[in-house]
């Protein structure tokens, strides 16, 4: 039997009602203003130490954020999905598993994966760390099937950094990201699994991997909890490893990038549509970014008279402010 036919299929509409909308982004509204409403204190405390971690190693772990039942609804979601839609197919290179991953999944399945990309807790540290400017640039659930060690013939999958790493090499100075990448991994991660291997202060330095396939001397191996999410600078250097577990590994990838940036999934579906809808009536700026619209992106020019963090922090308050509530 294969391993897709043996989980639990769940049922969900693919197009949203308009009063469906309206329920989905009320409760999106709900959870930004009573976690964004103490934000200053949020920005002062722990935030303030994840944002540290991130500028000097290109990384943070956010342990225990996303319950296990929201992950098991997740990976149902996707072999419901890829039953009725074609994945992207990467075969096996090198003997490693093969790859199926499945994109666009606001869109095909918005009232289970919405609330994965508009998790208040995420947005708001991203927004210290990118600024208000968040746009959702792909959305998409990866499996990596198991790999036969003596079939392997590498060490790693490739080492490589993320799109828009556009300031590695200008500068060693902390640079603020254009992207990050947000991973949530739907088992606890061991070295059977494969753990998630990166080069710390890669991101802010010149170095380069001279083997691409191999371990590396300085690496660190991280190893992901269910419910963790791990957010990685896209300049910092990073690789999965080969999957040598009897499961397939699963990992839910947010990968956000600054609103005036292209993105990958598609936004002019008819659920991405009607989501932005609800937002724009309800004023909602941060929904709005999430999904290519950004109104003040040319508004807001950065006054060389306040420290860019500053203007960040009154940008945001000012979103949070603007909210309308639905009647």
């Amino acid at each position: 039997m294969s391993f897709m036919s043996t989980w639990v299929i769940i049922t969900f509409h693919f197009v949203l009602t308009r009063y469906e909308a309206s329920l989905m982004i009320e409760s999106v509204r709900r959870q930004h203003q009573e976690i964004t409403g103490s934000i200053m204190l949020e920005m002062t405390t722990i935030n303030n130490e994840y944002y540290q971690q991130f500028c000097e190693d290109g990384y943070v772990i956010v342990e225990d954020l996303i319950g296990r039942n929201e992950v098991e609804i997740w990976k149902n979601t996707f072999h419901q999905l890829i039953q009725k839609i074609e994945p992207i197919h990467r075969p096996a290179q090198y003997g490693l598993g093969r790859q199926i991953v499945l994109d666009n999944l606001v869109e095909h399945a918005p009232e289970v994966m919405l609330p994965a990309v508009t998790n208040a807790s995420i947005l708001s540290l991203l927004e210290i760390l990118m600024g208000p400017f968040i746009q959702l640039e792909s959305l998409r659930i990866n499996l990596t099937e198991p790999a036969e060690k003596k079939q392997v013939k590498v060490e790693t999958r490739n080492w490589h950094r993320d799109m828009w790493a556009l300031s590695v090499g200008q500068t060693k100075s902390y640079q603020p990201p254009h992207a990050c990448n947000v991973l949530t991994y739907f088992q606890n991660v061991d070295q059977d699994v494969g753990p998630l291997r990166v080069l710390p202060n890669s991101h802010r330095n010149f170095d380069l991997v001279q083997k691409q396939f191999h371990a590396q001397i300085k690496e660190q191996l991280i190893y992901p909890k269910i419910g963790d999410v791990v957010i990685i600078h896209s300049a910092l250097i990073h690789a999965a490893s080969p999957n040598f577990s009897t499961d397939p590994r699963y990992f839910l990838s947010r990968f956000y990038n600054k609103s005036y940036l292209p993105h990958r999934d598609h936004h002019s579906g008819t659920n991405t549509q009607k989501i932005l809808r609800m937002a724009q009536i309800n004023n909602d700026r941060r929904l709005m970014r999430l999904f290519g619209i950004d109104d003040l992106i040319f508004s807001r020019q950065v006054d060389a008279t306040i420290p860019e963090s500053e203007l960040w922090k009154r940008w945001i308050e000012e979103d949070r402010q603007a909210l309308k509530k639905i009647d």
